[in-house]
């Protein structure tokens, strides 16, 4: 079966991080643009501006917005990267249900520069997030990439280090199960770690999509996990065992970079295009 886009929003820098908000708006971020916006009945509206890259969002339980900012890098094309001016260090920062916002998570570990890529809350309420740490080096010198990690942020806002990753580790998320997934874009796959509580277990790979298809975001709904492949341009949707249902072709040069569902639709950001697009589930 063919699956038809219905086409909300263009004209947008470079769309990620859809989040369903109480109102049925979508709420989204803007990297290049380094902006959150929201798509509702009355159109599109600005959230905040923040510096920096806003890159992946998630809603917390207390109607905040939680945003992933990767310090300053968008892409501009597949080709080419926009450096925001003035850079700032990768951080985890937190918007007010009345748009004004705060920094959260500003001192985190590992090799610098750090740049969170997306984000998830643990049932114990922390933020588990990636962090590809200097990916934009990919393109032009990869023997300087320093390799990913996966980190927690606690309720104080004090990030500790769960595990060193190799790849381009990108979108994450819990499974029923009470297991950590998280997508490693260049290595096409998904891996699962046992989720301690305030530890992780030994990675494993969970599954593994075709070269052509590069992990990026990712959302359970129900019992299907639905996995943009930005890279690929297409949507893996997965049961629980890992197994592919449906692969929804998004088009040539669309570069799905996250999803969400929201009121029997899937939403996905489409990033070089620079739009928001549903597809009815």
């Amino acid at each position: 079966m063919r699956r038809t886009p219905e086409i909300h929003v263009t004209g947008l820098g470079f769309p990620e991080g859809p989040v369903a908000l109480p109102d049925g708006s979508i709420a989204f971020v803007d990297l290049l643009h380094a902006k959150v916006r929201a798509y509702g009945e009355k159109g599109v509206r600005e959230i905040a501006t923040l510096p920096g890259a806003p890159n992946g969002m998630r809603r917390g339980a207390d109607g905040s917005l939680y945003v992933a900012n990767n310090g300053g890098i968008a892409p501009r094309s597949l080709e080419e990267l926009n450096f925001a001016e003035p850079q700032i260090s990768g951080r985890i920062q937190r918007i007010a249900p009345d748009g004004s916002w705060s920094d959260f998570a500003t001192a985190l570990p590992g090799g610098k520069p750090s740049r969170p890529n997306d984000l998830v809350f643990s049932p114990q309420g922390e933020l588990v997030f990636t962090d590809p740490q200097n990916w934009e080096v990919l393109g032009s010198d990869a023997s300087a990439y320093l390799g990913g990690q996966l980190l927690v942020a606690g309720v104080d806002g004090t990030v500790r280090h769960l595990a060193t990753m190799t790849g381009f580790p990108n979108g994450l998320v819990f499974h029923p199960d009470g297991s950590l997934l998280v997508g490693i874009t260049m290595e096409h796959r998904v891996v699962r770690f046992p989720w301690r509580g305030d530890h992780v277990g030994p990675m494993k790979e969970w599954c593994r999509l075709d070269d052509r298809f590069n992990p990026d975001g990712m959302v359970f709904h129900e019992d299907r996990l639905y996995l943009t492949g930005s890279g690929g341009d297409r949507v893996a949707i997965l049961d629980t065992a890992g197994r592919l249902i449906e692969m929804i072709d998004t088009g040539p040069g669309s570069d799905p970079t996250n999803c969400c569902v929201h009121d029997g639709r899937l939403w996905l950001t489409l990033g070089i295009p620079g739009q928001l697009v549903s597809y009815q589930l």
